[in-house]
Parts: C-alpha cells; sequence; structure tokens
C-alpha cells in the first residue's frame, strides 16, 4: 500500500470513530472482515457550454439514491447539508448534469444512502467531495508558472517553471485566448506530461495560444487557469513554407523542387513508342469504392441504462436507417453537454459517418481528425478514404 492511500486510510478511520457514525463499521464478508463503505467514489466534475457534469462511482453497499448536496461553502460538517435541499438520483445512474452559477466556486457533496432511504454524510476529500473553483475569485496558485511561448522555425519551444514535480501536467493549444478553465474544452491536448523546453509544431499560420495544467486538478475539477502564469497573454504564429521563402512555387515534400540555376535545358524528342503509347494514357482519377457504416460491437448490443442507452438508441435508430439528418441532429445534441471520454469519442465517431455519407467530407474530416488518438485504426482508414474524395 502506498504512502497516500495508507494515510488515507487512516484519516478516514479517524473519521469514523470520532463521528460515530455506526453505520460505517465492519461487518463479515465470506468469513473474513470486510470494510463497510457506504460512500460513493471517484467524483469528478466537468464543465461545458456552461454546465457542470458530475460523474461517480455507486457504493455496493449502499444501494439506495445518492443525494447530490451544492454549496458556495466546503462541506466540514453534516449538519451544514439540513439548510440545503439535495438533488435525488437513482442508484446506478452515477451521472448529473447541472447548471450553477460559475463565476464563482462551487461545492459538490454526494451522500450515498440504502434502501430504506438513509443517508451516510460522510465527506471524503476528493471521493466524494468535489470543488469547481474560479481562477478570478480564490487567487489560488496553480503550481506552474512562467509559461513562455518563442517560435523557432516550424515550431514552438514552450517553457515553465513548477513548484510540483512530481505531478504530472497537461499542456493544451487553442486558436483563442485561454482565460478561464471553461474555455479549455475548446482547446485541444497537445501532450501529457511533457517537461519543459518542450517543442510542439501547430499548423502554420493559425495564431496559438498555451496553457499547462496538472492532471489531477484536471480530475478533481479544481483546475485555474491564470493568464501571465499557466497560460500564454499573447498567440504565437508559426510562418507557412511559402511565407518564408517568400514565393508560393515551393512543392512540399516528397515532391522535389526543380532548380533552374543552370538555365533551361534543350527539348529531348520523343521517341515514335512513346508517341503511339501517349493516347492510351488514362488521365481520370481513381473513385474509391463506397464505404459502409461501421458500428462498434458494444452500440449493437441491448440498450442499457446511462449514456450508454442514449448512444446506442441512436445507432441502432435512424444510424442503422442511414437517416443521416437525423443521426446529426440527434449526436449533436448528445453532445452539447458533458460526456465521459470513451461516450464522448464514440459519438463523434459516428457524427464524422453522418457527415461522410451526407457527402460533407470537411466536416466528416475534421471530427474524424478528433477521434483519431482515441480510435487511431479506425479514424485513419476513413481520413485516408475522405482525404481522397476532397481532392478536385
Amino acid at each position: 500500500m502506498s504512502k497516500d492511500r495508507f494515510f488515507l486510510s487512516r484519516r478516514l478511520l479517524a473519521f469514523l470513530l470520532i463521528s460515530g457514525a455506526a453505520a460505517a463499521v465492519s461487518r463479515p464478508l465470506a468469513g473474513e472482515e470486510a470494510v463497510f463503505a457506504p460512500f460513493v467514489s471517484r467524483l469528478k466534475a466537468e464543465v461545458k457550454n456552461s454546465l457542470l457534469r458530475l460523474s461517480w462511482i455507486d457504493s455496493q453497499d449502499a444501494r439506495g439514491p445518492v443525494y447530490i448536496y451544492r454549496s458556495t461553502r466546503p462541506f466540514t460538517e453534516s449538519g451544514e447539508t439540513a439548510l440545503l435541499n439535495p438533488v435525488t438520483v437513482p442508484y446506478g445512474v452515477q451521472s448529473y448534469v447541472d447548471e450553477p452559477d460559475l463565476s464563482r466556486s462551487v461545492y459538490y457533496f454526494v451522500a450515498a444512502s440504502d434502501e430504506s432511504g438513509r443517508r451516510y454524510k460522510i465527506f471524503i476529500p476528493n471521493s466524494n467531495v468535489v470543488v469547481f473553483g474560479h481562477s478570478g475569485e480564490t487567487g489560488r496558485e496553480t503550481g506552474i508558472f512562467g509559461l513562455e511561448a518563442k517560435t523557432d522555425g516550424a515550431g514552438v519551444i514552450l517553457s515553465w517553471r513548477t513548484s510540483a514535480v512530481s505531478r504530472v501536467p497537461i499542456l493544451y493549444r487553442s486558436a483563442k485566448p485561454l482565460r478561464a478553465t471553461q474555455d479549455l474544452l475548446s482547446a485541444l491536448v497537445v501532450k501529457t506530461g511533457p517537461v519543459p523546453p518542450f517543442i510542439d509544431y501547430p499548423v502554420p499560420g493559425i495564431p496559438c495560444y498555451y496553457a499547462v495544467v496538472f492532471e489531477d486538478e484536471l480530475a478533481g475539477g479544481v483546475v485555474e487557469i491564470i493568464p501571465g502564469a499557466n497560460a500564454t497573454v499573447e498567440a504565437v504564429e508559426v510562418r507557412s513554407e511559402t511565407d518564408a521563402a517568400g514565393t508560393g512555387e515551393m512543392r512540399s515534400i516528397p515532391l522535389p523542387l526543380i532548380s533552374s540555376s543552370n538555365g533551361p535545358r534543350a527539348p529531348v524528342p520523343v521517341s515514335p513508342e512513346m508517341s503511339k503509347a501517349v493516347p492510351d494514357i488514362r488521365t481520370e482519377r481513381t473513385i474509391l469504392p463506397p464505404r459502409k457504416p461501421r458500428a462498434f460491437r458494444e452500440d449493437l448490443q441491448a440498450p442499457a441504462g446511462g449514456e450508454e442507452s442514449v448512444i446506442r438508441a441512436i445507432v441502432q435508430g435512424p444510424f442503422s436507417g442511414r437517416d443521416w439528418e437525423t443521426s446529426r441532429t440527434e449526436l449533436t445534441r448528445y453532445l452539447s453537454l458533458p460526456r465521459e471520454g470513451r461516450h464522448e469519442a464514440r459519438a463523434h465517431f459516428y457524427l464524422a459517418q453522418a457527415w461522410y455519407f451526407s457527402g460533407n467530407y470537411r466536416e466528416a474530416l475534421v471530427e474524424f481528425l478528433a477521434v483519431q488518438p482515441v480510435y487511431p485504426q479506425e479514424a485513419n482508414e476513413w481520413i485516408e478514404d475522405t482525404l481522397s474524395r476532397l481532392i478536385d
């Protein structure tokens, strides 16, 4: 057992003994002593489009509904929840979407209950209690400061300092300024665990802003963006090859650049055999055979509860019926709310196919590129096909 888990276990045990929570005791299980854990775990908060999504893992020992408490103050005593009106969520759902005031810090506590409705108000930070902080209010240091971005040829050199070298940083890039936590939703994850100085290679000609946050703060919903500290204030832009060379006649690799510095060469006469073969050369572009819609095996099974049921209903409904317009509408609506990573990636993959079969290959390409890090093999096949259809 690691030192962190050891101290967490001791803190939890001390809490149970001091508070006198009679229900949180050991009980026998298959001839052994098993810890009775009537509380949810891995509570996370994610924000998208001004909505906040909570997700957690239900307790195996308390199978009644869970109660979600929201406050503008930290949860320290069970009596504080008496004045709050909780939201009830059935056991097994394990997620809830809220629309709080994100201009200030918001605290959440998810309490488990047994089948008789008895609530277990046991506060465990980073397990069933989470805070979504606002950078302008808390003034808390991010642990990352002095983030700088400088162009160097085709790349951008990023450097920063940190007071927590053992924590895992995540580097974001965006075409828009990153001033608040919500701005990370439209940003691209460049690298997880980069070591400064780090070189990024963005698309030339597009201004870029960067931010660095810690992975554990992102998972706990307590990320703060402070421009000038862990986020760049001014944009950097890499010049394209044509801009750098001052000419638009440069061909990109692998086509060679033909030099004419030695002057024009005399024409070489074509042989009679070549003259006869030229008319037989076909000039039309090869058209790839049409692809068939693809669905993951798990989405062809019987609908389950929670987010799984929504995706499966779309796949087995309008998507399988090749109603691409309805598929796009329902998938876009599904993605308008914060979703768990793998569910969101699958939804983007189906949305990309809906655009593809509608003939909008540019939109399809953007979606396929978005899911490439999660499903590289599947996405690469579609990307190659889509690119071939974008060529005039």
